[in-house]
């Protein structure tokens, strides 16, 4: 493994502590929440002629979520760097010995 890759994994595990710090943030969790239930109660509130109005809806609910699954994704992908950091310096120590 090059530098280059191993600054790559390290950029993503600080990536993925960040995005974590921010799932886990109260307000951040509210706001998501919030939002969904907005949209969600403000499309089923629509009328049969509001086929526009309930396609944005739509479209702004589906947003929230791929926001939220954006930094999930993240974290997941900081983990998978970690244990590769993990496996290269096992690997590296094991070269000394």
């Amino acid at each position: 493994m090059d530098n280059q890759e191993k600054t790559k994994l390290y950029q993503e595990q600080s990536q993925a502590n960040k995005a974590k710090s921010i799932l886990e943030n109260e307000l951040f969790q509210e706001s998501i929440d919030k939002l969904k239930k907005l949209y969600s109660e403000s499309l089923f509130n629509t009328g049969a002629a509001e086929t526009n109005t309930r396609e944005k809806l739509w479209m702004a609910y589906q947003i929230v979520g791929k926001v939220e699954q954006h930094f999930k994704e993240l974290v997941e992908t900081g983990k998978l760097a970690s244990k590769q950091l993990e496996s290269f310096r096992k690997d590296d120590q094991q070269k000394k010995f």
